[in-house]
């Protein structure tokens, strides 16, 4: 029987890990005792989050729309490690608003943050998994990337994008052996895990689509789950 991978002592870089998805996401592969690099704009941010997350984890500033401070980034993680065995790309952002009032400013803002950022830290480290001959993609989708809701063009082009992006991708990279994964998260709390696991009025939450992602990495590497939605069981108020 194929047993799964063991994430003990993983590479992993995890982009916008200092709050949200991607700091619950980081807390379980470190949990699953992996090495985490977390990623975020401001400094203070994310030594806190690293220090919560506890040893295991280390903080680096990166803006994910400025291509040479991912540059800068990577050069460090490849520096430190050789290569990496996972990666997130979890760092968005929405905004935007209606296409009437939209800026193009505002746009390539949207663009960038969420698809072109993607691609860039993609690009930095994808060398390194083909030269291992082994390597997972996480992509942090959206429900939006599937059906759009108003005032939120720019935010559907880039999730759609990514979609496209990732599918393409794999077909460059799957004969190394690395795997491209989409999680798309319906609407997900993102605080602390306090609440019942099951029950009505119950959003998915942000420790849930991390479970997801450390399972899907200890899959066995002939196994391959490329677009894969998330959803909340049972997110309707009581009595609705």
């Amino acid at each position: 029987m194929t047993e799964p991978y063991d994430l003990s002592d993983a590479r992993v870089v995890v982009t916008g890990g200092s709050r949200g998805i991607g700091n619950h996401i980081a807390h379980a592969f470190v949990a699953a005792g992996a090495r985490v690099v977390i990623t975020g704009r401001d400094a203070t941010t994310l030594s806190s989050a690293a220090a919560a997350i506890g040893n295991g984890c280390l903080p680096l500033v990166c803006d994910q729309i400025d291509p040479s401070a991912i540059d800068r980034m990577a050069e460090q993680v490849l520096g430190e490690w050789g290569g990496i065995d996972i990666l997130v790309n979890n760092a968005g952002g929405g905004g935007g608003g209606p296409m009437p009032e939209m800026t193009l400013e505002a746009w390539r803002r949207v663009i960038d943050t969420n698809l072109t950022g993607v691609f860039y830290t993609t690009r930095c480290f994808l060398p390194s998994m083909i030269a291992q001959q082994r390597g997972d993609i996480f992509i942090i989708g959206s429900m939006s990337g599937k059906s759009p809701d108003p005032g939120g063009s720019a935010y559907a082009a880039a999730k759609f994008g990514l979609r496209g992006f990732a599918q393409s991708l794999l077909y460059d990279v799957r004969r190394s052996n690395v795997r491209v994964m989409v999680v798309n998260p319906s609407a997900t709390a993102t605080g602390a895990d306090e609440g019942p696991a099951h029950g009505p009025g119950i959003y998915l939450h942000a420790a849930d689509i991390a479970a997801t992602l450390v399972h899907l990495a200890r899959l066995p590497g002939r196994t391959l789950f490329r677009d894969m939605d998330v959803w909340g069981t049972n997110p309707f108020p009581p009595g609705e």
